[in-house]
């Protein structure tokens, strides 16, 4: 089984990641990827979404957490858990290839960690609003426009997907508070 390599040893977090042709979406080698990278989320308590180029794979999918996607903005330890959060998680989301269509220009400040970048946080200026076009693991092209937090997602994994991470787009980083015993 693969892990999230730290970025300091991980080159294919600063590189353009390819596009995966379409015949070989249903490939085994993607469908084993697609499923490592599905285990490896699953057992990530605040991660929200995994970049292909976060397992040393410089191709251009990233997966969307459906545990993050039912609790909603609340995307860090420190933000409380609402009263209407579903108590069980949505499918997972897969995005192949995928484009941005349209991008908001209003931005927000939003608080933002990476799995391949622990023990930080920082505030990252976000569109408010996005659409995407992209690949699903069936190799069925979609089109799925996004607000907030699920906005805030794809930024963070497009940018995996060109080289960038999100410390280098910071206004402000900080370490993040040790856990309470």
């Amino acid at each position: 089984m693969r892990s999230i390599i730290p970025y300091e040893q991980n080159p294919a977090l600063r590189e353009t990641a390819r596009e995966i042709p379409i015949d070989d979406i249903g490939s085994t080698r993607i469908q084993h990827l697609i499923e490592e990278m599905k285990d490896l989320l699953s057992n990530e308590v605040y991660g929200v979404a995994l970049a292909a180029s976060q397992l040393g794979e410089p191709l251009r999918l990233f997966i969307v957490s459906g545990k993050a996607l039912a609790r909603g903005t609340r995307n860090a330890k420190d933000e409380p858990a609402k009263a209407d959060e579903p108590a069980t998680a949505l499918p997972d989301q897969v995005y192949i290839n995928p484009v941005i269509i349209k991008t908001s220009r209003g931005k927000k400040d939003k608080h933002e960690g990476c799995l391949s970048v622990r023990g930080k946080w920082g505030i990252v200026p976000r569109a408010e609003k996005m659409t995407l076009r992209a690949y699903n693991e069936r190799g069925e092209e979609f089109t799925r426009g996004a607000s907030g937090f699920l906005a805030h997602i794809f930024q963070h994994e497009m940018d995996h997907l060109d080289g960038i991470l999100y410390i280098d787009k910071a206004k402000e980083l900080y370490d993040e508070e040790p856990e309470d015993e």
